[in-house]
């Protein structure tokens, strides 16, 4: 008979809304409903999820008697977490979401670019003692690949369900009153690797040669301040009062934009999953998307990728795509077919699968 198998997660920061604490709640939620027993063990918990996640330093040294794995989500500097993690016993495994490369941070801040060179060092060191890991993508993979571990599965991350979220009403009537011409979308924190500065200079483009009340909507959380500098200098030189930073927003207020949105347009240089493409797939937004990390695994082979940032090349492609509502409608219906793939993708037993394997 097999001996009940434990399994342990450990995260830098439990929170909700947020893609990786998404991803470990879906993991505790399959591994619940597969008999396993563990718990998940973080730096700091938000409130919201204390009846789910402990400080790392209430970590039970002793357990049910069967197996037991740590399993360490990989996605942000650790510290002592690690630190502490690989001071334990068992066996370790990692879920690797990716870091973001340093070098994209050191132009506007120097004390992140030295933490993302932190966290990839820590990847490594846990890497090191992991027979088998687990990647969010292929690209991913390759990475842990190349640091050695032996044998690495690829389990795209647990997603939020496909809930109908309604419309903020008032801003959705704001964007539909204000609506003038081309609005773009597209998602994602205000940082460095996602390329924002290609989709201010593809607005200028449009503006000045197609369609002159176009408007773009970066809606995002605020990155490194110089960063923001650099953004919005170039905002005020090439396109004054076309570009709109919204902040972060509720899901109602996203599910606004998406509603109003003609295309999502992504340059970002650095993806190891795009699950803003996703939502725009669910929502039904055509995407035209630079083909950067694992940007064409995810979209695979719906949406529009291209192989260029070039603002002219990009704005003859984004402006055919919201004047031609037949091609519109070819690419959304494989986009929500791309969707319902990675939805209904056997996350659970292939997750089971590879722990056990990690656990011998």
């Amino acid at each position: 008979m097999t001996e009940p198998l434990e399994v342990h997660q450990f995260v830098p920061c439990l929170l909700p809304m947020d893609a990786v604490g998404n991803h470990t709640l879906g993991v505790h939620g399959a591994l619940e409903h597969a008999g396993v027993h563990g718990g998940i063990w973080a730096i700091s918990v938000h409130e919201e999820l204390s009846g789910l996640g402990k400080p790392y330093g209430r970590y039970p040294r002793s357990g049910h008697g069967g197996p037991r794995l740590v399993l360490y989500q990989a996605a942000s500097v650790a510290g002592s977490l690690v630190d502490f993690v690989l001071g334990l016993s068992e066996r370790k495994t990692l879920y690797y979401h990716n870091v973001t490369p340093p070098e994209f941070f050191e132009p506007y801040e120097p004390e992140i670019a030295r933490g993302l060179r932190q966290a990839r060092e820590e990847v490594e060191r846990v890497a090191a003692q992991a027979r088998v890991a687990i990647a969010a993508s292929a690209y991913n993979a390759r990475e842990l690949y190349a640091v050695g571990v032996p044998e690495v599965v690829v389990i795209p991350p647990y997603l939020t369900p496909g809930r109908a979220t309604e419309p903020q009403p008032e801003l959705l009537e704001e964007l539909r009153e204000t609506k003038r011409g081309l609005d773009l979308l597209f998602v994602g924190r205000l940082a460095p690797n996602k390329g924002h500065e290609h989709l201010i200079r593809l607005t200028s483009v449009i503006r000045s040669a197609i369609e002159p009340d176009v408007r773009l909507f970066l809606v995002g959380g605020p990155g490194p301040p110089a960063y923001m500098r650099a953004l919005r200098r170039l905002i005020d030189q090439i396109a004054p009062g076309a570009v709109l930073l919204t902040g972060g927003v509720s899901d109602e207020a996203l599910a606004a934009y998406y509603a109003t949105a003609d295309v999502f347009v992504s340059t970002s240089q650095h993806e190891g999953f795009g699950i803003p493409l996703l939502e725009a797939m669910r929502a039904g937004v055509p995407i035209v998307a630079y083909d950067a990390g694992a940007v064409g695994e995810t979209l695979g082979g719906a949406g529009v990728l291209v192989e260029t940032t070039d603002p002219t090349v990009l704005a003859e492609i984004v402006t055919r795509i919201a004047r031609d509502e037949r091609l519109r409608a070819e690419l959304c219906q494989g986009q929500r077919a791309r969707a319902t793939e990675l939805e209904g993708f056997n996350r659970d037993g292939q997750l089971i699968e590879a722990l056990r394997r990690a656990a011998r």
